[in-house]
């Protein structure tokens, strides 16, 4: 039995995962829920399935659920809130689905206390690093990633000799703007930027994926995960999304993994690995015709891809550095101070800016990432 702490309950992972639960009550079972601000969805899941241990952002909302609750858990709320889910709770699997960087510390935590953890929150894996995976082999738990991609190259990558992999592909849709022209991308708006033609993701990824600096997070996450230099990995443009990844062994074939575009099968398959069962996803059918299409990613439209890239190759800090910029950027677009084309702009003037430094440990991790969000939001109000 998997004894789940969820933490991001009420965002679009976390909903597909208690749906995943529903499906599965003999196999998986819920012990701890942890979210932000929405209380209302938050009340509906606690009543649904009875945690034992909740915690919500404030103090004030947290008091609000147990009010209105027909039975008494256990609580706690805000950053405290997260680490008593995971390390207070009789849980053996967590499932880290936190937007963001605030995700860090509480992924950190459970793989120390050596639980399996079902990584949606790639921000932590990017941030973290070297980190993430020190606490990893101290805590000999299991790391397994929710992303779509990185689930179908775990798929692809399990049992085979890492000799024998020359590179590996992620696919991208290429979200809403692939075909527009550069100049009207950096003016598209809010609206625009959310209307991503395959996935309904949060507002946060949803505008990371229109701008590829959520592939570009996905190419540090899989550098971590699968141990590959910046080199072996390839991004290719996919809009259909049914291709999710591909691996290219050293004799020069590939293999590719395709599914529906359902978030349930990754989920589940990180939940239950090693077993892979019916889930709630529709079926994948070979009845109709079907239409695949493959281009390379446009660099001069997506300048966050290079962005990653660099990154990657420059250590550590540039990640840090990169993934402060673009959260505290991306959140300033949705709240209408700058224009699109200010994410890029933004990130990569920060990334050039900030000198590098090798993190100690995460509280060091945590500094520098405070002090880019700084400076980050001096240069969103020079540029507004």
């Amino acid at each position: 039995m998997r004894t789940l702490a969820i933490l991001g309950s009420t965002g679009s992972i976390g909903q597909s995962t208690l749906e995943v639960v529903k499906r599965h009550p003999d196999k998986l079972r819920v012990v701890a829920l942890a979210a932000g601000k929405n209380k209302d969805k938050f009340l509906e899941q606690c009543r649904a399935f009875g945690p034992e241990f909740i915690s919500l952002e404030t103090e004030e909302d947290i008091q609000w659920i147990l009010n209105s609750l027909e039975y008494r858990p256990d609580f706690s709320f805000g950053k405290e809130g997260l680490l008593r889910c995971v390390e207070d709770t009789p849980i053996n699997t967590v499932v880290s689905a936190i937007v963001g960087a605030s995700g860090l510390r509480s992924t950190e935590a459970a793989l120390r206390k050596g639980h399996r953890v079902c990584l949606a929150n790639k921000e932590s894996l990017v941030v973290g690093g070297t980190i993430i995976l020190d606490a990893l082999r101290k805590g000999q738990g299991e790391l397994l990633p929710i992303d779509s991609e990185h689930a179908a190259l775990h798929q692809l990558l399990r049992g085979k000799e890492s000799s024998s992999i020359r590179s590996i592909r992620l696919t991208a849709s290429g979200g809403p703007f692939r075909e527009w022209p550069l100049d009207r991308i950096k003016k598209a708006t809010v609206t625009e930027a959310m209307n991503h033609p395959t996935w309904k993701m949060g507002p946060k990824i949803t505008i990371d994926s229109a701008t590829l600096m959520n592939k570009g997070l996905e190419v540090i996450e899989a550098s971590h995960l699968f141990s590959l230099s910046a080199e072996q990995i390839g991004v290719t443009i996919h809009p259909q999304s049914h291709v999710h990844a591909m691996i290219e062994m050293h004799d020069g074939t590939f293999q590719m993994q395709a599914s529906v575009n359902d978030m349930r099968l990754p989920i589940q398959y990180a939940l239950l690995y090693p077993h892979q069962i019916q889930t709630p996803a529709p079926p994948f059918t070979w009845d109709q015709s079907r239409t695949w299409d493959f281009h390379p990613p446009d660099e001069k439209r997506f300048p966050c891809l290079r962005l990653a890239y660099q990154s990657l190759q420059s250590g550590q800090s540039a990640s840090i550095i990169l993934n402060a910029a673009n959260e505290v950027s991306v959140s300033a677009f949705l709240a209408g101070e700058i224009t699109f084309g200010l994410i890029s702009e933004c990130n990569e003037s920060m990334l050039n800016k900030i000198p590098l430094q090798k993190p100690h440990n995460l509280d060091h991790v945590l500094e520098i990432d405070a002090a880019v969000r700084t400076d980050t939001k001096q240069w969103i109000e020079a540029h507004r």
